[in-house]
């Protein structure tokens, strides 16, 4: 990459617009902007999804700016992906109280991916943490700030 290239966003797929948007608001205290919608040849060009009709909310907080995107069709079932796989992603956030986030994600809708857990080695080693996933299976990394 040249210079002058900034990180903008990360979006992730959703089957449920409202869904994520209403948990990563409620839940992890994320600022919604309003929700777009968009279609047209230029998005099927975009995408490499033939005949796409995207719903787009950006929400912004933590210092991140998240996207999620709804396709009008999906293209099957959605499975969450497991951590290892290749091409997943997280969003990692340090929270001043571990237990405390963990349990509003579970009362929220989200789920456990593994369980709270104390770093042994490298440079987080002695930092509390585990990773849990939102409604539609995105992974969360939580990390307990010292």
């Amino acid at each position: 990459m040249q210079n002058g290239v900034v990180f903008d966003h990360t979006g992730f797929i959703t089957p449920s617009l409202e869904g994520s948007v209403r948990f990563w608001s409620e839940v992890m205290g994320f600022k919604p902007n309003p929700s777009v919608e968009r279609d047209g040849d230029w998005v099927s060009s975009f995408t490499g999804i033939p005949g796409a009709r995207l719903r787009i909310a950006h929400l912004f907080g933590h210092g991140a700016h998240l996207e999620f995107i709804e396709f009008a069709a999906s293209s099957g079932p959605a499975e969450a992906p497991k951590a290892n796989q290749v091409a997943a992603g997280h969003v990692c956030l340090k929270v001043p109280d571990l237990q405390a986030a963990h349990d509003r994600i579970l009362a929220g809708g989200g789920g456990s991916a593994g369980r709270i857990t104390t770093i042994t080695e490298g440079p987080a080693a002695g930092i509390r943490g585990l990773y849990m996933r939102d409604p539609y299976g995105v992974l969360i990394e939580l990390l307990e700030a010292k």
